[in-house]
């Protein structure tokens, strides 16, 4: 019986999974929603390392949980629809080079360049920075769709490898912030500053707020917002009144959340004035009051110019 070579043309080309071009992205979307949780974890593992202003961001983030992860899973699918799946199979279209690693790199770098150029047009945000966030999401799900649609591999397959590999991951982010607690390592301490440093022009709401405090005493604000429990978060007022330095003692500070030092305003006809506190570094402070309900306080920081 005669054997028949076949040439380059005659060999079968590997198809997708069931033939359906959805299995382009096996697990991109699980990938994404992967990084997104992990960094989500290191943000708050790290919640020392930052100011919160006294309002506990870190406990407030856990309450708002569920929605967020709601928020994570449509993302993840967004993603997937929007930027992985459209790189795979444009992936797919291109006739050479052979190698499937390279196709999806051409490809996803074709997509990341479309969705940069619609951003920098709509939004006007800066090319460099819209570029770096485009590829440091896209490269996680667009790796992972490669590899499942080389190893021919399910979602099932994916959702346990990804699965796994994000578990050790937040095991070793919750080890890297009792460690961070536990030695304080770079523990976020508020400034402490003499009297001195605190006279001048303090601007806060993008301008809208203004606050100037004399070498004397003196104080004049302008259109600053009122803290008291009774007003609207449109409210504010404008005068002229005193102002007093009132340092808290060095010894006993705790390192995260404990007294700062703080300015007390007295400005007739503006209600019942918080103090504001010092917030910030030695180098750029600033000062910032906390209104609003407990549960989802909102602050206002003024700050130096530059």
């Amino acid at each position: 019986m005669p054997v028949v070579a076949l040439g380059p043309s005659a060999q079968p080309s590997v198809p997708a999974p069931d033939g359906r071009w959805s299995h382009l992205a096996t697990g991109a979307e699980l990938a994404f929603m992967a990084q997104l949780v992990v960094a989500g974890a290191v943000f708050l593992a790290t919640a020392g390392m930052r100011d919160d202003h006294g309002t506990g961001f870190a406990g407030g983030a856990l309450a708002w949980a569920p929605r967020v992860l709601f928020l994570v899973v449509l993302a993840g699918y967004l993603h997937w629809l929007l930027f992985t799946l459209p790189a795979m199979a444009l992936a797919r279209l291109l006739a050479a080079p052979p190698w499937a690693a390279l196709r999806a790199v051409l490809g996803s770098a074709a997509v990341a360049v479309a969705h940069m150029a619609w951003a920098v047009s709509v939004w006007d945000v800066p090319v460099v920075w819209t570029a770096a966030w485009i590829a440091g999401t896209g490269l996680l799900p667009v790796t992972a769709a490669w590899y499942a649609h080389r190893r021919s591999l399910g979602w099932g397959a994916m959702a346990s490898g990804i699965g796994a590999v994000t578990g050790v991951a937040l095991l070793l982010t919750a080890v890297g912030g009792l460690l961070q607690e536990w030695t304080r390592w770079h523990t976020y301490e508020p400034p402490r500053l003499e009297r001195g440093a605190y006279v001048g022009d303090w601007f806060g709401g993008g301008g809208a707020y203004r606050l100037r405090l004399g070498a004397n005493g003196e104080a004049e604000g302008d259109n600053m917002p009122l803290v008291d429990e009774n007003a609207g978060p449109w409210d504010s007022c404008s005068g002229t009144g005193t102002w007093t330095f009132v340092p808290q003692p060095e010894a006993g500070r705790p390192a995260h959340g404990g007294p700062r030092d703080r300015i007390t305003l007295t400005i007739p006809g503006c209600g019942a004035l918080r103090d504001w506190q010092a917030a910030g570094t030695v180098d750029q402070p600033q000062l910032f009051v906390v209104k609003g309900d407990p549960s989802a306080p909102s602050v206002i920081t003024l700050h130096r110019p530059r």
